[in-house]
């Protein structure tokens, strides 16, 4: 069995009041625009703390005021060495322009109720993240 080889990532869940922000964005393996959480791969020397304040700023544009830890999760352990670490973001405020990389040139932000936003997420560690998120 074949077994891939991943670097652990953070998956953020940056509450504004009474929404969440998403990202709207193609990928390789879903036939339409999927909508997630900002997230993105642990960089070497980086903390999973330090890579959440960066994807949201890099994706989002934007900084937290304040960050709690949700927990953390296997995102494909039958195939995958991925460990998630998920964050609440809190306290948002505009940092700047999002920067997404180069292959995330369609990104496009956005914010969603909480009420119903389990029903527009479209990827499994989304899901699971409001899952920790909703534990309280």
């Amino acid at each position: 069995m074949t077994v891939l080889e991943k670097p652990d990532s953070v998956i953020v869940v940056a509450v504004d009041r009474s929404e969440i922000v998403v990202v709207r964005q193609s990928r390789a393996g879903a036939s339409a625009v999927t909508v997630e959480l900002p997230a993105g791969s642990i960089e070497d020397g980086e903390s999973p703390e330090e890579t959440a304040a960066r994807e949201l700023l890099e994706e989002c544009g934007l900084a937290a005021g304040a960050w709690r830890p949700l927990g953390s999760f296997w995102a494909a352990p039958d195939y995958a060495t991925e460990y998630v670490h998920a964050f609440e973001a809190t306290e948002l405020v505009q940092a700047g322009a999002a920067s997404p990389k180069q292959d995330e040139e369609d990104l496009e932000v956005d914010r969603l109720p909480l009420r119903g936003v389990i029903a527009e997420l479209s990827d499994a560690n989304s899901l699971a993240a409001v899952a920790l998120w909703m534990q309280g």
